[in-house]
């Protein structure tokens, strides 16, 4: 499956906070990664339960997507995310980039790039996180 599609159904689960789907689409050794905060995931299980934490305190996911390039194996996209965190009773929203690397059909890598600051907090304590490990 291209990059594209795979991108796209990806944000797809993202926003319908379907954890299976969304790893579904990752190869067994695919890595979700947000550089500018913390959680780098590798493997489906840690992607699985990375996922699991974001939808365990975030709801009201809504993602918009534009398609920026896309060459097969490569997609970028410029989209907007917004969500409700129930821990802190607020509203998020955040701009972001997103590049989706396939092989074998499935995505071996997902990075995401975003102005999260505001955010840090709800981003490297309860969403996606799973444990320190060494880097």
């Amino acid at each position: 499956m291209p990059a594209r599609s795979l991108i796209e159904r990806y944000f797809g689960a993202f926003a319908a906070g379907d954890a299976a789907a969304a790893t579904a689409l990752f190869a067994s050794t695919g890595l979700y990664e947000f550089p500018l905060l913390r959680p780098r995931l590798v493997g489906r299980a840690e992607i699985l339960a990375g996922h699991r934490q974001a939808f365990s305190v975030a709801s009201r996911i809504a993602v918009s997507l534009r398609v920026v390039q896309s060459n097969g194996a490569t997609a970028i996209v410029e989209g907007h995310l917004e969500a409700h965190v129930a821990r802190d009773g607020r509203d998020v929203a955040l701009p972001f980039a997103a590049v989706a690397e396939e092989s074998g059909g499935a995505l071996q890598r997902l990075s995401i790039y975003g102005d999260a600051h505001p955010y840090r907090l709800w981003c490297d304590g309860p969403v996606m996180a799973i444990g320190e490990r060494s880097r």
